[in-house]
């Protein structure tokens, strides 16, 4: 494996302090929280505790978001 494929993987991840590795991350505390579902409240502190503000995710990190939950 080289470089920019670990890269690659750490930030899938979200290993990486990219923003993409900490929406990859909030995406794993999502699915790793036990209840059944969750609010935007509850969802907006997931993100803020991965350094992301909701209101300032563009439309397609926003999309991302949702599709992969």
């Amino acid at each position: 494996m080289d470089f920019a494929e670990m890269m690659f993987y750490a930030e899938a991840e979200g290993l990486l302090p990219t923003r993409a590795g900490r929406l990859n991350k909030t995406i794993k505390d999502v699915k790793a929280d036990p209840r059944p579902e969750i609010s935007l409240t509850e969802l907006k502190q997931i993100l803020n505790k991965n350094g992301l503000d909701f209101d300032n995710l563009s439309q397609k990190e926003k999309s991302y978001l949702i599709n992969s939950l």
